[in-house]
């Protein structure tokens, strides 16, 4: 709820209460003024005693009367309002002023009583430890009480709190009611794609588990599997993410693993192909840093170790085993920033490798030539969505990254495919340099004109281009690569959670297996709960 409407709530709770305390004063107009020197505040200690001072001095002098006094419990109470204490009352007790001395007395309304209903899925302890701002006792303070329950409804997707105040058993103190609409923390996915590479078979699938809430903890535990189905030994690849909040749920820490099993050509150049299986073992920390406005970013710090076992082929001649094995490791600063026409997203990253940390130099100088193990290099990301006049979209993407030197073919930069430059394979080429750019133009949304269960259907054209570039290439291979493709398709997602991507684009250079003017299609089709 925003924080308007429960300080409304709130005050509209107490303002009736407040009522007949001071009508009676209100409209006592006729009794004789009365010097007032001094103004006595009890019961505050929630408030700074300069503050409250403040609010009440104005109403001190000579030949004052009730009115003067009822704006003076009035100022102090406006005074809690704005310092983010709506359960707070002031009242003016019976009292002798002949002395010059005042009296308002502080009702600091505190919380009698906290009950947690409608879990079904999440924890009644650990919601109500995530807001010690409402516990028993408490006076509760707006700000910190929107703060926690912002950070608490952003734990999860599946659950969703709203708290509700009302009168308190005593006089003075108000009961809080979380109530709580959850979902069981279980989601999963299934895909059907036709992201293959060059000399595979058409279609990949793909499936997702996910479970999000575990030892009630919010530890999230994910699998995935991915496989060829037309061919299924060409493609074998198996993950595993776990992540758990850390430093009391404010940052993300992510272990996982990827073991997989190919025989086919997972990157080339020329008449090479390099063909493996391998396994990944990573983490990832992930801190959001302070936002500002509708400015959000936010520091990511990872490490993988990476083992591959891989054969280079040369066509016409015998495989030549490149085990290799190493350790990676990168930072990531992610930010984006949203508008009420537009959306910006932007990344940049240092990867790096260290020699003597299990980097081996001889397996480099196999992998590839002049490769070293103490590698490095950049990578950015940048994105802009916009909605035009009409409900026309445009977005843009521009991807790079600069290494400056020889790159093993896992630590290059990849073109081609659904997510590159459309109409060629995936990953058609590699660079240790390489840049692309994809412009998209969207029609206004479609779906109004169809059935009520179609939830979006946008129809587009692109752009999609790439260059690509090698250091110290090997006589007679290419040094830069260039791809360009355009092509038209369509965005359908329907009954909230079936997705189509359709798109068919012409590369409009040859590259290897590709020849200009050849259409492909590119498709996804997602299932998700």
């Amino acid at each position: 709820m925003p924080s308007r409407q429960l300080i409304l709530v709130v005050l509209l709770l107490f303002v009736g209460g407040m009522t007949t305390v001071h009508a009676q004063t209100a409209t006592e107009k006729s009794a004789p003024g009365f010097d007032v020197w001094e103004i006595r505040v009890s019961g505050n200690s929630m408030l700074d005693r300069r503050l409250v001072e403040r609010a009440v001095y104005p109403y001190l002098g000579p030949d004052r009367g009730i009115a003067d006094v009822e704006a003076a419990r009035k100022a102090l109470e406006t005074l809690y309002r704005d310092q983010g204490f709506p359960t707070v009352i002031v009242n003016i007790p019976e009292q002798d002023v002949s002395e010059g001395i005042v009296k308002l007395e502080v009702v600091q309304g505190r919380v009698d009583r906290m009950r947690i209903s409608g879990s079904t899925y999440f924890s009644l302890g650990r919601i109500r430890k995530s807001v010690p701002a409402l516990a028993e006792g408490e006076v509760p303070h707006l700000p910190r009480v929107q703060e926690q329950l912002q950070a608490l409804n952003q734990e999860s997707g599946d659950r969703r709190i709203t708290p509700v105040f009302r009168p308190g058993r005593r006089p003075g103190t108000v009961e809080v009611e979380l109530r709580v609409k959850d979902e069981l923390p279980l989601h999963g996915s299934v895909e059907l794609n036709g992201r293959n590479s060059a000399d595979t078979s058409r279609t990949r699938a793909s499936a997702n588990l996910r479970y999000d809430n575990l030892w009630q903890r919010m530890h999230s535990l994910s699998l995935q599997y991915q496989t060829s189905p037309q061919e299924p030994d060409e493609v074998s690849v198996l993950a595993a993410t776990y992540v758990l909040p850390v430093r009391d749920g404010r940052d993300r820490l992510a272990l996982y693993a990827i073991n997989s099993e190919s025989d086919t050509e997972v990157g080339g150049t020329g008449d090479l192909s390099v063909i493996g299986n391998g396994t990944i073992l990573g983490i990832r920390w992930v801190r959001p840093l302070a936002a500002s406005g509708d400015y959000s970013h936010s520091l990511t710090l990872g490490a993988d170790y990476k083992d591959f076992d891989e054969a280079i082929e040369l066509v016409g001649a015998d495989s030549l085993q490149t085990p290799i094995d190493y350790t990676r490791f990168s930072a990531d600063y992610r930010a984006s920033l949203f508008g009420d026409q537009h959306m910006n997203s932007f990344s940049a990253g240092v990867n790096f490798g260290v020699r003597g940390l299990g980097n081996s130099e001889a397996e480099f100088e196999d992998k590839r030539f002049q490769a070293r193990p103490n590698f490095a290099y950049l990578s950015t990301r940048l994105s802009h969505e916009r909605q035009l006049e009409g409900g026309i979209r445009l977005r843009g993407l521009l991807e790079g990254q600069l290494a400056g030197q020889p790159l093993i073919s896992n630590e290059q930069f990849a073109a081609g495919g659904a997510e590159s430059v459309r109409g060629y394979y995936e990953s058609q080429q590699l660079g240790d340099d390489g840049v692309s750019a994809t412009l998209e133009l969207y029609t206004p949304s479609l779906a109004g004109h169809l059935h009520e269960r179609i939830d979006n259907l946008r129809l587009l054209a692109f752009a999609d281009a790439a260059y690509l570039r090698n250091h110290d290439t090997l006589p007679g291979s290419p040094t830069s690569f260039e791809l360009y493709g355009a092509g038209i398709g369509l965005r359908l997602s329907a009954f909230r959670s079936l997705s189509l991507n359709l798109d068919l684009a012409w590369p409009l250079t040859d590259s290897d297996e590709i020849e200009r003017g050849d259409s492909r299609t590119h498709f996804s089709l997602n299932y998700g709960f």
